[in-house]
């Protein structure tokens, strides 16, 4: 009796490990599915998770850092009042039609880096932009896609030419100063989503903030100022809707690496949201973009910025340069500079 006893709690045993067994195997099953796939986002990149929805309406969201591929030439270029006869005038202001010559001379000087993706500033509006593109396929440079954000009050417009889809268009065009009521950045902030035949995305964002040339210098460095701290909140939260995104943001600063408006973008509202700055030379070693006659005063007032995500994806060793066409002075008083992103 006693042995039959023993047999059935060693029965009891076997029984029990193969119901813990059997729950455990369907506890697996039941969660696996998840598991996998996280696993897989990993294989791209690690799985990078929004927690907050954003201004723009972009869906939080998890997605993969998505891998470099081959290197993408993007050319930021201040075409120097590039207005055109069409385009109607937005501000009470005098504007001078650019010529023939200084049209082809921009023109010109973008095919000679053969980029991917253009971005403008001083341009003058939609029927510039055409005329541009025009120009630029009768160099086998070809545009499908452009975008150009014009506001009532300020003739000289963001823009932007592309071979590749604009997904999304996030600009804002009437954008309120951060920290001054009522105020608003004279042209906006350009942003739009770039997509590749790949799969890769670009965010790429341009500014044009406010010029040295004013009547009370104190009182424009103070409204630059508040640009850069209003573009500054817009990649926050860019970044911020989009963690994984790979940013570039482009613009003609009007401020020299050094000064306090551009600490704003280095320094970011979040460590996310901080921005590198980088350093294009030309064939002769030199960073300056803009020559000014009075006072004989040399600067890089143009300038491209990536977010830590792109910096990553290009590398210690990326390609960047400044375009030293000798007859560019033709085309602007500013010299275009490009990056490779990947």
């Amino acid at each position: 009796m006693e042995r039959m006893f023993k047999k059935l709690l060693r029965r009891s045993d076997v029984l029990l490990i193969l119901l813990v067994a059997i729950v455990s195997a369907l506890l697996y099953s039941y969660y696996a599915p998840e598991e996998t796939g996280q696993e897989a986002q990993s294989a791209e990149g690690p799985p990078i998770c929004a927690t907050e929805a954003p201004e723009t309406g972009v869906r939080s969201e998890c997605r993969a850092v998505s891998k470099a591929g081959p290197p993408i030439r993007f050319l930021m270029f201040n075409a120097r009042n590039y207005f055109v006869e069409e385009d109607l005038p937005r501000s009470q202001y005098h504007r001078d039609i650019k010529t023939v010559r200084e049209r082809e001379a921009v023109a010109r000087v973008i095919a000679s880096a053969k980029p991917q993706i253009v971005g403008l500033t001083e341009i003058g509006g939609q029927a510039a932009l055409r005329d541009l593109a025009r120009r630029l396929a009768r160099r086998g440079m070809n545009y499908p896609h452009s975008m150009v954000l014009e506001r009532w009050g300020e003739d000289r417009a963001l823009a932007i030419l592309s071979r590749y889809p604009i997904a999304k268009n996030f600009s804002v065009a009437d954008c309120l100063l951060e920290g001054r009521t009522g105020r608003r950045m004279l042209r906006g902030i350009l942003d739009v989503l770039v997509e590749l035949p790949d799969g890769r995305s670009f965010r790429i964002i341009g500014a044009h903030l406010k010029s040295k040339k004013a009547d009370d210098p104190t009182a424009a460095d103070a409204l630059r100022n508040r640009e850069a701290r209003t573009l500054a909140g817009h990649v926050q939260r860019a970044t911020r809707s989009m963690p994984w995104m790979p940013i570039l943001v482009y613009g003609d600063w009007n401020a020299g690496p050094d000064e306090p408006s551009l600490a704003i973008l280095t320094q970011g509202k979040t460590r996310e949201s901080a921005l590198r700055r980088l350093t294009p030379l030309d064939d002769r070693g030199e960073s300056w973009t803009i020559y000014y006659k009075n006072g004989g005063m040399y600067s890089a007032f143009d300038q491209i910025y990536v977010n830590p995500v792109l910096l990553h994806r290009m590398g210690k060793k990326a390609q960047m340069g400044i375009v030293s066409d000798r007859d560019a002075h033709e085309a602007s008083d500013h010299r275009a500079i490009w990056c490779e992103i990947r």
